[in-house]
């Protein structure tokens, strides 16, 4: 009896633990909101898409612009008001996002 209400104490207690953290948990931390895509313009030239980077206008809302080209590496720092244009191996415009 008496080892019956020490098992069934020991379940009870496994039972209310938490599990392993996410792969994502564990490196990062909890999750985060991502980015808007209108805090840096990203937005306004989903039109582009497809055409060559020379295409990306000079002058927009966005405070810079972070050109980044497939298998690029990058910084993880965060400004909301960087432009990110995402290149494939062409030089076409994949993606904008802000980051």
């Amino acid at each position: 009896m008496r080892v019956s209400a020490l098992l069934l104490c020991a379940l009870m207690v496994a039972s209310c633990q938490a599990g392993p953290p996410t792969v994502l948990e564990a490196v990062s931390g909890p999750a985060l909101d991502p980015p808007q895509s209108s805090e840096c313009g990203a937005d306004s030239l989903a039109g582009l898409v497809g055409q060559p980077a020379s295409a990306v206008p000079s002058r927009g809302v966005w405070g810079t612009v972070r050109v980044v080209s497939m298998g690029m590496m990058v910084t993880q720092d965060y400004s909301a008001t960087r432009l990110n244009v995402h290149l494939d191996r062409a030089g076409k415009i994949l993606a904008f996002d802000c980051g």
